[in-house]
């Protein structure tokens, strides 16, 4: 099968350059080391440490559209390599002034930022890709994107689950407010079974805030608050159950120096797909982060965090090097 897909890629890029005039490529390697210590009972603890290894290429067809094929290795120290962990990336990208369209299978990186409530930072170690369409439409007030990610096409063994997504944001100036959007959809298999229930699941979080950044001798000072709120429901089994609280975030830099901290108060939140320490009555998450490279193509940083909850307090800390080598070039079209 990956033999029979390169020479798919190969036949595609070949049959494209008769039309394109630059050949363009994204690759590069994110490599992690996330070791999580918890001692709650909110989550279990894990130690997350591996590779991946990105690539695509494709050609620019005219000035906003593009085609990309290529794929995503993951490898787990430790771990015997699986084919498995090779991903496909496979999409069509617009891009103009004041609109984005991505389709396909493509990377989340800079497009998918819902905060940890809503979706856990753990997706980009093992689910990279979006699998689905991407939209962003912006203006100099403000921005609007809307993306829709399929994790499991239902099968007579697999379920059918799919995420919904999307961020509004209003800014007149260094005022601003934003909300973000998620919908799980976990349904069942193609095989009706009495037991397996759809369950709906999603939240939403609204917050004002201001970035002072242009105002200070620091590079970043950025504050925010506002409400999260989460539903799930079982249906057939039990209602839809609403949780509401509050969530403030203050994070700034100076020169290498970064300082982050979120302050959650109110019921436990309920999400498939979120962090799970939001599911305590109180989180606080403090983080010390280190820039060691903060240029376009290498960003390296080490991240010391405090987890203060209910009776008790621990500890994470995370490391990582992203190293990206995108490019393109002028060609000369075949006719």
């Amino acid at each position: 099968m990956i033999r029979i897909y390169l020479l798919l890629i190969i036949g595609f890029f070949c049959l494209k350059i008769s039309y394109s005039q630059y050949f363009i490529w994204n690759a590069g390697t994110d490599n992690f080391f996330d070791n999580r210590e918890y001692f709650n009972k909110y989550v279990e603890p894990q130690s997350m440490l591996g590779t991946q290894i990105f690539a695509s290429a494709g050609f620019l067809v005219d000035e906003n559209n593009s085609f990309y094929g290529g794929f995503n290795f993951l490898h787990e120290y430790g771990s015997k390599p699986a084919y498995a962990n090779i991903k496909p990336t496979m999409y069509f990208r617009h891009a103009s002034r004041n609109a984005k369209v991505y389709m396909g299978s493509f990377s989340r990186r800079n497009l998918i930022t819902h905060p940890n409530v809503l979706l856990t930072d753990t997706f980009k170690y093992y689910r990279p890709n979006v699998e689905g369409i991407y939209l962003e439409f912006s203006k100099p007030w403000g921005s609007q994107t809307a993306w829709l990610d399929w994790t499991s096409r239902q099968t007579e063994t697999d379920r059918e689950t799919f995420l919904i997504g999307g961020t509004g944001t209003l800014m007149p100036a260094k005022w601003f407010l934003q909300y973000n959007f998620l919908m799980y959809h976990y349904a069942g298999t193609a095989i009706p079974d009495s037991t397996d229930h759809i369950r709906d699941n999603g939240g939403l979080t609204f917050h004002g805030g201001i970035n002072l950044s242009e105002n200070t001798f620091l590079d970043s000072l950025c504050f925010k608050t506002g409400l999260t709120f989460s539903y799930d429901r079982l249906r057939h089994v039990y209602d839809t159950d609403l949780r509401l609280g509050s969530l403030t975030e203050l994070y700034a830099s100076y020169n290498f120096f970064g300082l982050r901290t979120t302050n959650y108060f109110g019921e436990g939140q309920i999400q498939m797909v979120g962090d799970g320490l939001y599911s305590a009555k109180f989180y606080n998450r403090t983080d010390l982060i280190i820039y060691f490279f903060k240029k376009n193509r290498v960003k390296s940083f080490v991240e010391f965090s405090l987890h203060f909850l209910p009776e008790v307090v621990d500890v994470s800390q995370k490391f990582s090097i992203y190293i990206d080598i995108s490019g393109k070039k002028e060609i000369s079209a075949i006719n």
